[in-house]
């Protein structure tokens, strides 16, 4: 994957640039030449990671970055702290947040490590 295919997007990690990052990953999901249910999708499951990671920041910012190819669209956003940092069993807000998410994504990956963590979502086209 190329940088001309990486899109950066930083945010506040308040409520209000929530539609930005939705519809950032929309737009991006177009430009993958994405249907319109899986556009829906993608923007679910931005809004989603959003939710999730903001709720963590402790008021920084959010760093989104998208990786897009024709047919597919990668997530990726770190969160500040795991939201489990001393036990492998996940919290209500994380057990919401992988229903959703691993719903509307083909996959979908909370990455954590030493007291951070990162969401991945990937997203396919049925056309690719």
């Amino acid at each position: 994957m190329t940088d001309a295919n990486r899109v950066v997007l930083v945010v506040p990690s308040r409520g209000e640039f929530a539609r930005t990052v939705r519809m950032t990953a929309a737009e991006l999901a177009s430009r993958a030449e994405m249907d319109l249910d899986e556009i829906d999708d993608t923007r679910m499951a931005a809004e989603e990671a959003f939710i999730f990671a903001a709720g963590r920041a402790g008021g920084g910012d959010l760093t989104f970055t998208f990786l897009v190819e024709p047919g597919t669209i990668e997530m990726r956003v770190d969160v500040a702290a795991h939201p489990s940092p001393d036990s492998d069993e996940p919290d209500r807000d994380e057990k919401l947040t992988r229903l959703v998410l691993e719903t509307v994504c083909d996959e979908f990956e909370l990455i954590g490590t030493d007291g951070t963590c990162t969401l991945r979502l990937l997203k396919r086209s049925l056309k690719s």
